[in-house]
């Protein structure tokens, strides 16, 4: 007597039974796939929006008056290759996206009108590539050469088509193409120009200099800020780092609501869905235990009747994480599109999960059956078979 084939014709023969512990398999599992797709979405699209904001942690050198460098009055420098040497730093860990900034008071802007304004200018070095952590998408601010993002107060003494235009300190004008008109609430931009780094140390005539380093700091376990200034302080002892605890925050505060909120809903419904499959894995032994009389009457031992009930609890497991994989991920990639505005189409299947949920839910439902399955084993054939 096959084992497997008797298996497939109890599945058939009690349809109803089976159909419904399939769809708690089913249910359990496109709720845990849909949620889990959805919280990585979410991770995504609160990294872009939290992009908007800016970076959160600032790189400047030791003695830099803080009422000066938040207020853009002139800050001390330092070289711009101290970005390099945290990048290829093999230690360094603590800091991500590291973008070396310029960023100057220029007080008697000339505007087409030929009114002076002081305005200010910031240069953008392209965001550096820190060998020895992956790859990430950027979050630097990118400025091609050549060209400017203006800021929306400057925009609107600047006429469309017009290049922007400044005076260098060494007395020649430059000129730029328009890139991008920033949009108003961009902070201190509103009121200034954004140019790549190499353009404005050419203009300021301050070849290979920066100001300050904008960074994202990770969330360690001794404290974002403790930790990054000590790695930074490690390489640098000339460097002082700061944070923008409102940006950290509202990034650990939504990364945390998310990974508590799949923590919590995920287990429960496993929890729930296990329990109504144990229950009618016991009703399944209590229908069958005329069937499972005359087995052991036969000479088929306890190990054969525990084999039939924990194969078939593998194979509904096994079917029904397989059509909740794929049902879980097409509800999180529809409902993803209402949801999110920066990462709805980048929404798919993911196939690492598969993996674990055709592993995870058979062994769960064979746990769910365990019980049920070690009762079966318990019915005695002359006792049950008496009563027919």
């Amino acid at each position: 007597m096959n084992p497997i084939k008797l298996v497939f014709k109890e599945l058939f023969y009690r349809k109803v039974s089976s159909l419904i512990i399939l769809v708690t398999v089913i249910a359990a599992s496109t709720v845990s796939v849909s949620i889990y797709t959805l919280s990585k979405a979410s991770e995504n699209e609160t990294r872009k929006i939290m992009r908007e904001q800016g970076l959160n942690l600032y790189i400047f050198p030791k003695g830099t008056n803080l009422i000066d460098f938040y207020s853009v009055n002139n800050t001390p420098t330092f070289p711009e290759d101290y970005i390099d040497t945290l990048a290829e730093s093999k230690t360094f860990d603590a800091v991500r996206h590291l973008t070396g900034i310029l960023q100057l008071k220029y007080p008697d802007w000339i505007d087409p009108n030929g009114s002076k304004h002081q305005i200010i200018v910031m240069g953008y070095k392209d965001e550096a590539m820190q060998r020895f952590l992956s790859k990430q998408e950027t979050m630097g601010f990118d400025v091609e050469k050549g060209t400017v993002h203006v800021g929306a107060l400057l925009s609107v003494n600047i006429p469309e088509g017009e290049k922007f235009k400044i005076v260098g300190n060494d007395g020649e004008p430059y000129e730029f193409e328009i890139a991008k008109r920033l949009d108003e609430g961009k902070g201190m931009l509103d009121q200034g120009v954004a140019f790549h780094l190499a353009d404005l140390q050419q203009i300021l005539n301050m070849k290979g200099q920066i100001n300050k380093i904008e960074a994202l700091g990770c969330v360690c376990h001794d404290g974002r800020i403790n930790n990054a200034r000590s790695q930074i302080q490690n390489i640098f002892s000339d460097m002082e780092v700061t944070e923008v605890s409102s940006i950290a925050d509202a990034r650990e505060n939504q990364r945390l609501m998310m990974n508590k909120y799949g923590s919590f809903i995920i287990p429960f419904i496993l929890i729930i869905s296990m329990l109504i499959s144990a229950l009618l894995f016991y009703a399944n032994v209590s229908n069958r235990k005329y069937e499972i009389g005359i087995m052991r009457a036969m000479g088929k031992s306890k190990s054969f009747v525990l084999l039939i009930f924990l194969l078939k609890a593998f194979i509904i497991g096994l079917l029904g994480s397989i059509a909740g994989f794929f049902i879980g991920s097409l509800i999180a990639e529809y409902f993803g599109k209402e949801i999110f505005r920066f990462t709805a189409m980048s929404i798919k299947p993911l196939w690492n999960l598969f993996g674990y949920s055709v592993l995870i839910f058979p062994v769960l439902w064979m746990l769910a059956s365990w019980i049920p399955a070690l009762l079966a084993t318990q019915i005695d054939a002359a006792k049950t078979l008496s009563k027919e």
